[in-house]
C-alpha cells in the first residue's frame, strides 16, 4: 500500500473534513436554529400574526484604532473577525428571517476617528459584511452608537454629520407590529451644546406631550441608569454580575442618572432595549405614572463580534404581538452564537493529536523489520542496517528484497531497527502534507459558501 494511501491518513482526512464543516458551518446552523422566535401562547391561540424583530448590538467590527494594529498583523484580525460576523448574520437571516432588523449602535470600532475617506471605506466593508437578503421586505434601522459620532459633550459633529448624510437619522419612531419603537439617539441628548442635542429633546418633548396610543418601547444605545451592584441577572457572562458605571474618553457605561429619569418619565416606555456593554444584562426601573409607579424591563443586548471581550457573541430576537382582541404584547429572547475561540481551540487540538498520531505510525515503521505504515525502501533498510551495526554492508544492487529472499541480518542483531531520524522526518512530513492538501480546500471552500449564499 502506497504511503499516501495509508488508512491513518485517510481516516484523518476525513476527519479534518467533518470537523471544518462542522467548525464552520455546522455550528452556525445550529446555534441560530436551536434559538427560535419567542411567542405567548394565547395570541398564538387566537389568531394574532406577530412581527419578529432581529436586535443586534455592538458588531464594532476591527479597525486600526482596535488594537493599535497596522499591516499584515491588522488584516489577518480584520478577516477573522468579520467572516465570523458575516456567517452569523448570513445564517440568522437565512434560518430566522426576521420581519425587521435594528442596529442598537457602533457599527465600526473606530468611527468617529476616521477622516471621511477612511470612513467611507470602512463603511463599504461594513455594508459588505452586513448585506441584507431581503431590501425590498425586510427595513433595517441603524443607530448611532459612540464609536460612531462619540457621546455627550464629546459627540464630534463632523462624525454626527457624516453619520446623517451616510447612514440616515439618530432619531426615529417606527411604527411596527402594534408598537412605536422609540429609536432615540441618547448620545447627543445628554451634550450640553444646542445645535447638537436639539433633534434628541425635541423629540423627547414632542413624546411627552403626546398621548401614548400604543405601547412604546424605547432604544438607546446606551443603557439606563441603574443603582450601584443591581444585578443583571443568570443570562450576563461578565463576572461580578452587575453592568459597572464608568467613564472615560468617549465612553460612559450609563447614561445620567436625571437622564434616565427624565426619559422614563417623559417617554413612558413598556420595555427598553440598549446596547454598549458587550454583555447581556435584564433589569427592570420604576416607571412614574398617572396611575402609579409601574415596571419596565430593560435588555441590554450582548455584542454581536466575538472580538468585543465577551467569550460568546450574542443577539436578541422581540417578537411583537399588535393589538387585537387582546391587548398589544411583546416577548424577547436572548440568543448565543458559536464560541469562536473554542472553535479554534478544538482545531488546535485536533492538528496536535494529528501530529501525534502520524508520528507514532511514523516512528513504528522507522524500527519495525515489516512496518505497517511509512515503509522503507530497500536502500534505506541497507543504509540503517550499515548505520546501525558497521559490520554489514547492502548492495542496494540486486535487492535481496527484491528476489524474494530474507535479508543477511547477523545473529546478534535485535528484533528492530535504529531510528533513522531524517526519513522519519520525511515521512511524518509528508503524511501531515496529504492531510493538509485536503483540509485547507475544505476550510476555505467552507469560508466561500458565505460570500456565494
Amino acid at each position: 500500500m502506497r504511503y499516501n494511501r495509508l488508512l491513518v491518513v485517510r481516516l484523518l482526512r476525513l476527519y479534518w473534513i467533518l470537523l471544518l464543516l462542522v467548525g464552520e458551518i455546522g455550528l452556525y446552523y445550529g446555534h441560530v436554529s436551536r434559538c427560535k422566535w419567542p411567542s405567548l401562547q394565547a395570541y398564538d391561540e387566537a389568531g394574532v400574526a406577530p412581527v419578529h424583530v432581529a436586535l443586534i448590538a455592538d458588531p464594532q467590527i476591527v479597525d486600526h484604532y482596535s488594537y493599535d494594529q497596522t499591516g499584515a498583523l491588522l488584516r489577518v484580525v480584520e478577516f477573522f473577525t468579520d467572516i465570523y460576523i458575516r456567517k452569523s448574520y448570513n445564517v440568522l437571516q437565512t434560518i430566522r428571517q426576521p420581519e425587521a432588523i435594528v442596529f442598537l449602535g457602533d457599527m465600526l470600532d473606530g468611527g468617529r476617528e476616521w477622516g471621511d475617506d477612511q470612513w467611507l471605506e470602512e463603511y463599504e466593508r461594513y455594508k459588505s459584511i452586513f448585506r441584507n437578503r431581503s431590501p425590498h421586505t425586510v427595513p433595517v434601522y441603524d443607530m448611532a452608537g459612540n464609536h460612531d459620532i462619540g457621546i455627550g459633550n464629546t459627540v464630534v459633529k463632523t462624525a454626527l454629520d457624516r453619520y446623517h448624510k451616510y447612514v440616515g437619522p439618530t432619531n426615529q419612531v417606527v411604527n411596527l407590529g402594534g408598537h412605536n419603537l422609540i429609536l432615540l439617539d441618547s448620545l447627543t441628548l445628554e451634550s450640553d451644546t444646542p445645535a447638537v442635542s436639539a433633534a434628541s429633546r425635541q423629540l423627547v418633548e414632542r413624546l411627552a406631550n403626546e398621548t401614548a396610543e400604543k405601547p412604546r418601547l424605547l432604544f438607546s444605545h446606551v443603557p439606563l441608569w441603574r443603582p450601584d451592584g443591581t444585578n443583571c441577572g443568570p443570562l450576563r457572562q461578565s463576572p461580578g454580575g452587575s453592568l459597572l458605571n464608568r467613564r472615560g474618553y468617549q465612553f460612559r457605561d450609563q447614561l445620567f442618572q436625571n437622564t434616565t429619569s427624565y426619559l422614563l418619565r417623559s417617554i413612558q416606555p413598556t420595555a427598553i432595549f440598549s446596547g454598549d456593554d458587550h454583555d447581556t444584562c435584564t433589569i427592570t426601573h420604576p416607571v412614574p405614572s398617572k396611575n402609579g409607579i409601574r415596571r419596565a424591563v430593560e435588555y441590554t443586548i450582548g455584542a454581536f463580534g466575538w472580538a468585543s471581550g465577551v467569550p460568546i457573541a450574542s443577539y436578541g430576537l422581540l417578537t411583537l404581538y399588535p393589538e387585537m382582541g387582546l391587548p398589544a404584547a411583546h416577548v424577547v429572547q436572548n440568543c448565543y452564537l458559536p464560541y469562536q475561540l473554542g472553535i479554534y481551540k478544538v482545531y488546535a487540538v485536533s492538528f496536535v493529536l494529528s501530529l501525534l498520531i502520524v508520528a507514532a505510525y511514523c516512528y513504528r515503521g522507522s524500527r519495525s523489520w515489516h512496518p505497517m505504515a511509512c515503509k522503507p525502501s530497500d536502500d534505506d533498510l541497507a543504509s540503517e542496517v550499515s548505520e546501525g551495526y558497521g559490520r554489514l554492508r547492502l548492495s542496494p544492487s540486486p535487492s535481496p528484497r527484491a528476489e524474494g529472499l530474507p535479508l543477511p541480518l547477523p545473529a546478534s542483531m535485535p528484533g528492530k531497527w535504529q531510528l533513522n531520524r531524517t526519513g522519519f522526518m520525511l515521512r511524518v512530513l509528508l503524511a501531515m502534507k496529504s492531510i493538509v492538501v485536503v483540509a485547507l480546500p475544505t476550510y476555505v471552500a467552507c469560508l466561500v459558501y458565505f460570500y456565494i449564499v
